[in-house]
């Protein structure tokens, strides 16, 4: 049985991998893009960057690691359960799994392909973007549980490579 988990595991497996944590801290949901940066940059420096809520401004930084894989971490709105997490092609988000950052991840995800990596999208499903509003529990704590996730992925990666 596969699961989101095994997915991640499968995914960077072997290859160079930048994680993008995408999302604005102060619309409650919104932050679980940069929370998951904020755990996995203690363990894995360079590798991960909290764009917050324009991603766009960190394409430099991003395709100077080279990578082979840019996962985007961000809330998506995929119809599922608070905090469930789904990992699509970033090239889905034309069609579904729109963020909060829709626009700017789609192009995003155009030029980092254009350079030669493969760009994915990690989406959290929220339960509130309201501004000024906490992060739900339902969604930090799989915020929490996507951080461990990815950082294990990562660390296998690195032995690998």
């Amino acid at each position: 049985m596969t699961g989101p988990r095994t997915d991640i595991e499968m995914l960077v497996a072997g290859r160079r991998v930048a994680v993008v944590g995408v999302g604005n801290e102060l619309r409650g949901d919104d932050g679980v893009g940069p929370l998951v940066a904020a755990r996995l940059a203690v363990r894995h420096p360079g590798r991960v960057v909290d764009a917050g809520p324009v991603p766009e401004n960190f394409l430099g930084p991003i395709l100077a690691g080279d990578p082979e894989i840019v996962l985007f971490v961000d809330a998506a709105d995929h119809g599922g359960s608070p905090g469930e997490w789904r990992l699509v092609p970033a090239r889905a988000l034309a069609a579904r799994a729109p963020t909060t950052h829709h626009a700017s991840l789609l192009l995003m995800a155009r030029l980092i392909e254009a350079a030669g990596a493969r760009c994915w999208l990690l989406g959290v499903q929220p339960a509130s973007l309201a501004h000024g509003q906490p992060m739900t529990e339902a969604v930090r704590a799989s915020g929490e549980r996507l951080a461990q996730a990815l950082a294990g992925a990562l660390a296998a990666e690195a032995v690998d490579a």
